[in-house]
């Protein structure tokens, strides 16, 4: 019996420390960065498929967190379809701003900041100019 639980308890842990290649459900549209001082601040776009799973958001936007290997600010925007789906007109550290048509398409945002870890996915139940965020620590 000991013997069996210890090879279930080290399959787990193969299983669980094994990176697998999950296909997400989020097409890519564009990315920029620009270089402020010292600092690379990046913008991912998206769309987000009309009925998505808030699990899987979580999982993707974890992902990306991960892979940001430089830059201090990370962003990735979604959007409700590709046509929308447009850079802001600010710099990027000050997202949106006031600019009400974007943000009338945007379903959901993920901010990432590399420096002091500040790691938050926000989904709309609308968008993000008429809609209350759901926030979520990642």
């Amino acid at each position: 019996m000991k013997k069996l639980l210890f090879f279930l308890t080290i399959g787990l842990m193969v299983a669980c420390s094994t990176k697998t290649n999950t296909k997400f459900p989020f097409a890519f549209i564009d990315s920029k960065s620009e270089t402020v001082g010292d600092n690379i601040n990046s913008m991912e776009l998206y769309v987000i498929p009309e009925n998505f799973s808030t699990d899987t958001l979580k999982m993707f936007c974890q992902s990306k967190k991960e892979s940001f290997n430089n830059g201090t600010f990370h962003y990735v925007v979604f959007f409700d379809n590709k046509e929308n789906a447009v850079f802001p007109n600010n710099p990027l550290t000050a997202f949106y701003g006031m600019d009400e048509e974007p943000q009338k398409h945007i379903k959901a945002y993920y901010l990432y900041n590399k420096k002091n870890g500040f790691s938050k996915l926000y989904i709309y139940d609308t968008n993000s100019w008429e809609g209350k965020a759901d926030i979520t620590e990642l």
